[in-house]
């Protein structure tokens, strides 16, 4: 039995320290937040989007760059400034964006999916659904050009051949006819139906899981502990140094993962192998709407293409709401919510599903995904460190892939190959990419 220190107390931290508490061995987990969730997983867009794995980086991207980067409303927003690590990104991501890197992404991102979604229901079988307002509701994409509608449904050919899950190519009317609360007269050009998509609220899920893992044996939770430097011998650590309440802590370990989100090349960079994980902070916005105020409420999970923006229903009752997500900014460490993003998102809730009357608490939020410019998460041994081991850039699926990722880096975790630049610990596709 190991004595390990997990790094991060969002979705990826309390799923990897159950999954390592699962194979035998000890676990404290420190995170500088008051509590689980305190980052990304606080206010995500709540899909679990088991069969929309596809990496952005892909050809199709390149038409799409004119308008995404001039456009005042464009989800995407790039401003690297002076930062070497950024611009190494954007071209990282760049130089992904082929029809064969994406395939092979594709391909992974599945097989981590699938085994995650498998993992997920395995620990939510013991959970009350409306604890962590879990619902299996199926997911709809909208398309509002042939164009795009034609582009998805190849890429669902694609994935059927790999075998993904079941999906639909719907028209237009078809998708009002699946989600009535689409306005018939919408300019739709289609979509794509998943029936097996599902929904929950991640910083419930987060609360949960550290519910569970304070309850049971070998684990401890340091919430409030800010990370403040390595103790090193060799290329091995043997602790850390953390502050708590004005107080500096020692923590001991044999070994320690990362899974801190965007926070995390930054905690490897003292130790010179933050280079190996090329994760940025891609920055997203949400809001919560309550039912009332929702003229069609939808009892889908569904994402407008256009706008770039998922919609998910949550809760019941007095807490039902729509749970709005989306944008994807690099924009470094800036974590302050421009109104302006929060007005777009009501605006999108207005267009598709019309409002009664303005909502005036909308639980506005930004958080940072992290993101490396594949899609693949990193997942593994951090450089040439012996006993260091990653679990970050999930980006915008972290909550989907978290289960899947926990396992996998506990299966194989004294055998853990190093982390590739491009890739997760998947030995054949990292040496196809690296």
């Amino acid at each position: 039995m190991l004595r390990i220190a997990v790094i991060g107390g969002g979705i990826v931290g309390l799923a990897t320290a159950r999954a390592l508490i699962g194979k035998g061995h000890e676990v404290v987990l420190l995170d500088q937040g008051p509590g689980p969730a305190a980052g990304a997983s606080a206010q995500n867009g709540a899909q679990l989007s088991y069969a929309y794995v596809a990496p952005l980086a892909a050809p199709s991207i390149f038409a799409q760059l004119p308008s995404l980067l001039l456009s005042p409303t464009s989800p995407l927003r790039l401003r690297p400034g002076l930062d070497p690590a950024a611009w190494s990104w954007c071209l990282q991501f760049m130089a992904a964006c082929t029809q064969a890197r994406a395939d092979a992404g594709t391909r992974e991102l599945l097989r981590l999916a699938a085994d995650s979604r498998g993992a997920f229901e395995r620990w939510r079988a013991n959970i009350p659904a409306a604890r962590i307002e879990h619902a299996s509701q199926g997911k709809l994409v909208l398309y509002r050009s042939a164009a795009g509608l034609a582009s998805a449904a190849r890429q669902v050919q694609l994935q059927q051949a790999m075998g993904g899950p079941l999906q639909q190519v719907l028209t237009g009317a078809e998708c009002c006819a699946r989600e009535p609360a689409l306005d018939p007269a919408a300019p739709l050009a289609g979509g794509i139906w998943t029936p097996s998509e599902e929904v929950a609220d991640c910083a419930k899920v987060c609360a949960a899981l550290a519910d569970e893992l304070a309850s049971g044996p070998g684990f401890t939770a340091l919430w409030g502990h800010r990370f403040l430097r390595w103790e090193r011998q060799g290329n091995a650590l043997t602790g850390l140094f953390a502050e708590h309440d004005g107080v500096q802590q020692r923590i001991a370990f044999d070994a320690c993962v990362v899974a801190a989100g965007a926070q995390t090349p930054g905690l490897l960079r003292p130790l010179g192998v933050g280079g190996s994980v090329p994760i940025q902070p891609l920055k997203g916005y949400s809001i919560d709407v309550a039912a009332e105020h929702i003229v069609r409420m939808p009892a889908t999970s569904l994402t407008d293409t256009a706008t770039k923006t998922v919609f998910a229903p949550l809760g019941a009752g007095t807490t039902r709401r729509l749970r709005v997500a989306g944008f994807a900014e690099l924009v470094g460490q800036d974590t302050h919510i421009d109104h302006g993003r929060i007005a777009l998102l009501l605006e999108s809730v207005r267009t598709l599903f019309g409002l009664r009357s303005a909502p005036t608490d909308l639980h506005p939020w930004a958080g940072l995904r992290p993101a490396t410019p594949t899609g693949l998460p990193c997942t593994g041994r951090a450089g040439g460190m012996r006993n260091l081991f990653v679990n970050s850039g999930q980006g915008a699926l972290g909550f989907t892939l978290a289960f899947g990722s926990a396992d996998r880096l506990a299966a194989d975790f004294e055998g853990s190959a190093p982390v590739s630049r491009f890739s997760s610990s998947s030995a054949a596709l990292a040496a196809g990419n690296a």
